[in-house]
């Protein structure tokens, strides 16, 4: 089972990041267990974040679609974030939202850079 989750996490990194994960880590990260109370902030509007695609670095901002909002939660000793539920997809254009029934919801802003580099263009 294992190895088939390694291989998911790795073809969805290439997926997105156009390359091939330089290096393999195993981390150990604390969700709460079934029962354990969490609190809900309330939806998240936005996510930005940062990323390099081929060795550059890139600033992204995704809008949540109204319904697909995911719910901000927090540990109850204020130490872990999680965003939980909402209707959404992570792709190779990185966030995408998705209707009630799993239809993708088409949204230009999918994938927008937010530190694009400035072109200059010529009038005519």
């Amino acid at each position: 089972m294992k190895h088939k989750q390694l291989q998911q996490a790795i073809a969805l990194y290439e997926s997105f990041r156009e390359k091939r994960p330089r290096k393999l880590a195993e981390l150990t990260a604390r969700l709460p267990a079934p029962g354990e109370i969490v609190v809900c902030m309330g939806h998240v509007e936005f996510i930005g974040y940062r990323t390099t695609h081929k060795s550059k670095i890139k600033l992204y901002k995704h809008d949540f679609a109204a319904g697909s909002r995911p719910l901000l939660c927090v540990s109850a000793d204020g130490r872990q974030l999680l965003l939980l539920g909402g209707h959404y997809r992570w792709t190779e254009r990185g966030i995408v939202d998705h209707d009630h029934r799993g239809r993708e919801i088409d949204n230009a802003a999918h994938g927008r850079i937010v530190n694009p580099k400035k072109r200059t263009t010529k009038k005519t």
